[in-house]
């Protein structure tokens, strides 16, 4: 989106704003979705307006098309059907890409898939085009019904990498169909010859049919697996769904044949060798449970069958890069992998994510070239950043009020009864008060009433290496019986997240919640350049006003020329020490007066 604002313009991330100039939108996908709501209505779980029902329940779709906002886009009723539908125009996702997405009852009650994951579809590669979606059940919960299903897959890269031996090796598939069970075993048919990109005719392929008994156009899930050692494929991003695996619709009127692909989306090549690499100071720096002994790398390299070990140089500059030896892949093949390490105390394991410190997920991605060997740069794990964590105990206020408060279990807050606690990432989560035996809350998460009022508030000591974005929840102890909360302000995951936008004040004030309502901040990132909320006003008595959504690490830039111009940078307005602007529903907002003197560019940057 390009605006115009007097002589002065913006530029956050890749948005940049300049006079006159109106961009159209790069993608868009018309989707159509729709949900049959029958057997819940049958059930008694949804309870519609007339003529299906007595009540207002309402049926909701929330995804990716609009970055899983908080706004949920509610379902039509079909005539008088126990169908519900509605369309929209997914602007989010790529041409082409995967669009994940689930229903919800009233926007609280999300429905429990066949895969136990998000559902997926694969978008029109063409901007504009419409897509219209098969009509599941609400929770893929309408009577089995059973087809054959084929599987196909060709296994000639993993015989050129030595992973798969013919005589020996075997193919089978795994998925929710089967419970992710062993014993679906395919079997080679020399019949089906591939010619492959090097003009080599192969007979790897191995196929099986077997029954699937599913619900009309449930989420289905799998994998294909090279038995002996259970070494699983890991296809291309294109093909996964939420949980890295392939996916469909199960067709409940016919039977069904996949496609041919490649183990792993890995198409028959001459072998490489890379080297992987990974910078733990972070890590190091902020959690005083790692074992820096435990560095490995995971991957589709070995059918994630195991992690390869990592090493560090002691006599280097930084101590803390670790380095993979050789592994073979398959030149121009694409690469998944992911860096693992474990817990002292523990032994747990922490999983690095693409862009994990800012929101990322998934695994890592590399698309090996044409060659014969290549050493990949080292990466910050998780991506994270100094700036992406707290680095000294932190003083932070929060604040819920809770008029009217009314627990997920139906209990209604009484002041003169009940209490309040805070449960956080910055506490380890402490164990909810649930069960027969329930555990008291740590000392100091409390929440105290101020005065008369309905609002209770907290100063939390957030330990250093707390995440400048920080997950948090209440909960209620009714009756003050367990010294301790129920998890009953949402559904699992259903969290409040919010930013430490500045650290120079003591403590930082967090806008007041609400309890019941999980509010998402918006947080400036790589992920979300949109999050710093950079916005320009009109001149006025020889200055321009500047505004943006701060957080450590955010500073903001000026340049007089886009073309050749160097962009210079406000050091002061990082979060860690700047102080002018004023609180808002989401946080701190950092504001000041620029002053005019022809075109000036502004940008949002974090270092």
């Amino acid at each position: 989106m390009i605006i115009k604002s007097r002589k002065y313009a913006l530029l956050a991330g890749a948005l940049l704003c300049v006079a006159g100039i109106v961009t159209a939108q790069a993608q868009s996908s018309i989707v159509t979705f729709s949900v049959d709501m029958s057997t819940n209505i049958a059930l008694g779980t949804f309870n519609p307006p007339p003529p299906l029902g007595t009540g207002t329940d309402v049926v909701n779709v929330r995804g990716t098309y609009n970055g899983w906002a908080g706004t949920q886009t509610p379902l039509v009723e079909v005539g008088s059907s126990t169908v519900y539908t509605n369309t929209v125009n997914d602007t989010s996702d790529a041409n082409g890409a995967v669009m994940f997405y689930i229903f919800n009852i009233n926007g609280s009650t999300y429905e429990i898939t066949a895969d136990f994951k998000n559902r997926a579809a694969r978008l029109p590669a063409t901007s504009g085009a419409s897509l219209v979606l098969s009509t599941p059940f609400f929770g893929d919960s309408g009577a089995k019904v059973t087809n054959n299903v084929t599987f196909r897959v060709d296994v000639s890269q993993q015989i050129n990498l030595g992973i798969f031996t013919n005589g020996t090796s075997s193919v089978e598939v795994r998925g929710n169909f089967n419970g992710w069970a062993a014993g679906s075993v395919l079997t080679n048919n020399p019949n089906i010859l591939v010619t492959n990109q090097f003009g080599l005719v192969t007979s790897n392929v191995w196929v099986g049919t077997f029954p699937v008994a599913a619900s009309p156009w449930s989420a289905q899930d799998f994998l294909y697996v090279i038995q002996p050692g259970t070494i699983y494929e890991s296809p291309a991003v294109i093909n996964q769904d939420g949980g890295g695996n392939r996916f469909w619709a199960s067709n409940p009127s016919s039977d069904l044949t996949f496609p041919l692909v490649n183990f792993s989306d890995a198409p028959y090549a001459p072998i490489g060798q890379l080297t992987f690499s990974v910078d733990m100071s972070i890590v190091a720096l902020t959690d005083t449970n790692y074992n820096s002994a435990s560095v490995v790398v995971w991957g589709g390299f070995n059918g994630w069958g195991g992690g390869v070990a990592m090493t560090n140089n002691p006599s280097a500059l930084n101590t803390n890069i670790y380095t993979s030896p050789l592994i073979s892949v398959g030149e121009g093949s694409a690469v998944n992998y992911q860096f693992r390490y474990l817990t002292l105390s523990t032994g747990d394991t922490v999983y690095d994510h693409l862009n994990g410190a800012n929101g990322g997920g998934g695994n890592r991605y590399y698309q090996m070239p044409i060659v014969a060997l290549t050493n990949l740069p080292p990466v910050m794990f998780n991506d994270a950043s100094l700036s992406d964590y707290l680095l000294v105990p932190t003083p932070v206020l929060f604040s819920v009020d809770m008029n009217g408060a009314v627990g997920t279990d139906a209990h209604a807050f009484n002041p003169a009864l009940d209490t309040v606690y805070i449960n956080g990432a910055f506490a380890n989560w402490y164990a909810w008060a649930i069960g027969i035996n329930p555990t008291p809350a740590p000392a100091g998460y409390q929440m105290v009433e101020q005065g008369l009022t309905t609002i209770y508030t907290n100063t939390i000591i957030m330990p250093a290496g707390t995440p400048v974005s920080v997950a948090y929840k209440y909960g209620m102890d009714a009756n003050s019986l367990y010294s301790g909360p129920a998890d009953d302000e949402g559904g699992f995951a259903q969290n409040h997240y919010r930013v430490v936008r500045n650290t120079a004040f003591n403590p930082y004030v967090m806008p007041t919640d609400t309890f019941g309502y999980q509010y998402n901040e918006p947080f400036f990132s790589s992920l979300n350049t949109a999050g710093g909320h950079l916005t320009v006003g009109t001149q006025s008595g020889g200055n321009v006003p500047v505004s943006w959504l701060g957080r450590p690490g955010a500073r903001l830039q000026t340049t007089t020329d886009l073309t050749s111009g160097v962009w210079q940078t406000i050091v002061a307005t990082d979060g860690t020490n700047w102080t002018a602007g004023y609180s808002s529903t989401n946080g701190f907002v950092s504001v000041t007066n620029w002053p005019a003197s022809g075109n000036t560019f502004f940008r949002l940057i974090k270092q």
